[in-house]
């Protein structure tokens, strides 16, 4: 085995810096409305929201509870992450913002490991040097299970008196309190945690933008995939396989939800789809969605197997009508049910029978539909600044099939910065 010599000679890996997506001054208020003391994350899409934290282990549910984010609301106590010594290169190759504790029993393969870079063993490695100051630094928080960790957490650095904490899994929540007794009042933490992720930050922003953009190009080959003859699977294929090349991931069983034909306007089980062969004068409905980085795109578009029909272009028109009656009036302050009323409207103008419309607003983000409420969900709600909104006019037509057309956007505080860059035509397929 190489010696400390050889070991020393190696340069240092330099980790980059930190990303964080929490807006603090939005967390610390809807917080402080809540009377939450601090929020802890454990589940995926708010740990990484609040930490960045995304290993595979994580990922991959080796176990839960495996990583936990704590988020305090006053000044003073440290935004900690707890995860387990496994992720330790992680955590040095992709840094949180936050302080890191490890946690970790001594017999353990990965814990040799550590010690035995610490002390200066094995053949060096950019990250040695790091991963030993790492060990190092972070040895004298260490404790040897997560719920160890988390309750000496809570006893070091959380005041003494009563405290209210709000988890995203509530079983979490209830063995933390066992152990720390009465004084800890733990409370259903997903609202404030979805009321506090409705609005973006610029590191979001940027991660939804690029999602967007390979989703689109998975939509342009899965609509360059539809022939006719050819069966459905071959599009479902076409349009996986560039997710995949753009580093994305399909979501549920093929990333689309729709089908071809009248019966294309309904979510059917997908291997009766994906046996069916494209005819001519059938619509393809491209709904897509994809996870980018953790972050959700969600795209639609529609196709023809050869030249749409007279009817289906009337269609496609009042839906193109519609989303842009809707997108013109879109700004921080206005409310989605308004605005999905002047969608409507235009429906209600047209030759088309109403039944056959769905017009709808959604937030999204770490969701696919990403509202602050269950409330917002049945209601509507206003717009804010920054919000990223997904508008979806939908046809369905028990003869001539369905039309489908939805854009992603960012609100601002006079109208909409559109992000998405597929044109508003029928994909007119061979």
């Amino acid at each position: 085995m190489a010696q400390a010599e050889a070991y020393d000679d190696v340069q240092s890996f330099v980790p980059p810096e930190p990303v964080c997506f929490v807006n603090h001054e939005r967390a610390k208020g809807i917080m402080a409305e809540d009377g939450l003391d601090a929020l802890f994350a454990s589940e995926d899409v708010n740990l990484y929201y609040l930490s960045g934290h995304a290993p595979d282990s994580v990922l991959a549910h080796f176990y839960e509870p495996w990583a936990c984010a704590i988020y305090p609301r006053h000044d003073g106590i440290p935004p900690t992450l707890i995860t387990g010594e496994y992720d330790m290169t992680y955590c040095l190759t992709h840094p949180t913002w936050m302080e890191t504790r490890f946690y970790g029993t001594e017999w353990t393969a990965i814990s040799t490991m550590l010690k035995k870079v610490h002390g200066g063993m094995g053949l060096g490695t950019e990250l040695h040097k790091p991963l030993q100051k790492l060990y190092e630094t972070t040895l004298p928080k260490r404790r040897a299970t997560y719920f160890d960790s988390v309750i000496d957490f809570i006893e070091t650095e959380m005041p003494k008196g009563n405290l209210r904490i709000g988890f995203d899994d509530l079983r979490m929540g209830k063995e933390v309190r066992e152990k720390i007794g009465p004084r800890l009042e733990v409370i259903d933490g997903k609202r404030s945690f979805r009321r506090i992720r409705l609005v973006k930050t610029e590191p979001e922003i940027e991660i939804l933008k690029q999602g967007i953009v390979v989703n689109e190009n998975a939509v342009r080959a899965a609509g360059a995939a539809v022939r006719e003859g050819r069966s459905c699977m071959e599009m479902v294929d076409a349009y996986r396989d560039a997710v995949q090349r753009g580093g994305g991931k399909w979501l549920g069983e093929r990333g689309m939800l729709f089908g071809a034909g009248p019966d294309g306007a309904f979510v059917l089980d997908h291997d009766y789809t994906e046996r069916m062969t494209f005819e001519r004068g059938q619509t393809v409905i491209l709904d897509c969605i994809c996870l980018y980085r953790m972050y959700h795109a969600d795209s639609a578009r529609t196709a023809s197997v050869g030249e749409p029909s007279a009817y289906q272009k009337t269609m496609h028109e009042v839906v193109k009508e519609a989303i842009a009656a809707g997108e013109d009036n879109l700004k921080a302050g206005a409310h989605s049910a308004d605005l999905e009323r002047l969608g409507m409207e235009v429906f209600e103008k047209s030759a088309l029978p109403t039944e056959g419309a769905t017009v709808i607003y959604h937030p999204i983000g770490l969701n696919v539909f990403d509202f602050g409420t269950p409330e917002d969900a049945a209601g509507g709600w206003v717009m804010e600044t920054d919000t990223m909104v997904n508008f979806e006019v939908f046809y369905r037509h028990p003869e001539h099939g369905g039309m489908h057309m939805e854009d992603t956007t960012r609100v601002t505080d006079t109208g909409l910065e559109r992000f998405t860059t597929l044109p508003h035509e029928i994909i007119v397929a061979g």
